[in-house]
């Protein structure tokens, strides 16, 4: 069996706290759980009863398919988890038609995705290999290839086009939770690349960033937030 990031110390305990995040802010409704953009199914031993999918086909996932055409029944789903995958949706608009089709009045989109706070925009305009491009002029982006991207989705949809997102989409309600992990993911190299620093320095480091409040938020890279199906 291959390695997985989950075999790096530091990515297993950001991974870990990423979605113990994702899962506190489900709806006390649970049943069914879908996860979008799941990969090589990492995810599994952290949500260990959910329906894993993504678009690129992998023997670990349960369903592979598009994020627009889910084979799902409509209002059967309770909660659908997105852990660094918004970014990568080419139509983010088709996606949460989609979601609010098959969502239970109540259930909610949780979504794990880049911030754009100082210290973010700085690295993930200049040295991050995906594009930061805060002056789309739409949601939408072309795309070949499942790792295109636009990590300032949430940034646009968030801030800069709130007003619009929220009249779009008006059957959601809207909820910004928390900003989380600092420069321990810089230092570490992040996913793609790793660096010398030593996992149980970067995993002290994690664990006092995520002691610090809201002064710290100008130094954090992601954030969670979440849409909970209001109505039909």
């Amino acid at each position: 069996m291959g390695k997985t990031v989950l075999d790096d110390a530091y990515l297993e305990s950001l991974y870990r706290i990423a979605f113990e995040r994702i899962t506190s802010h489900f709806p006390n409704e649970k049943k069914v759980i879908v996860e979008i953009g799941a990969g090589k199914g990492v995810s599994r031993g952290f949500l260990p009863t959910a329906i894993l999918t993504d678009i690129a086909f992998d023997p670990s996932l349960d369903i592979n398919c598009s994020s627009h055409e889910l084979p799902l029944k409509s209002a059967s789903v309770d909660a659908i988890a997105l852990k660094d995958t918004l970014h990568h949706l080419p139509d983010v608009e088709k996606f949460l038609h989609e979601a609010h089709r098959v969502l239970r009045i109540g259930g909610s989109i949780v979504i794990f995705d880049p911030y754009w706070g100082i210290a973010a925009k700085l690295v993930y305009r200049f040295i991050h290999q995906e594009k930061f491009d805060s002056r789309a002029e739409t949601w939408r982006f072309a795309s070949s290839s499942p790792w295109d991207s636009n990590q300032a989705l949430s940034y646009l949809l968030l801030r800069r086009d709130r007003e619009k997102f929220e009249n779009q989409f008006s059957k959601f309600s809207i909820k910004e939770h928390e900003v989380l992990i600092g420069p321990s993911f810089l230092l570490s190299g992040g996913v793609s690349r790793r660096t010398m620093i030593s996992a149980r320095f970067l995993n002290r480091l994690l664990n006092w960033e995520m002691r610090q409040s809201s002064w710290f938020n100008s130094l954090r890279f992601f954030h969670i937030f979440s849409l909970t199906k209001l109505s039909e």
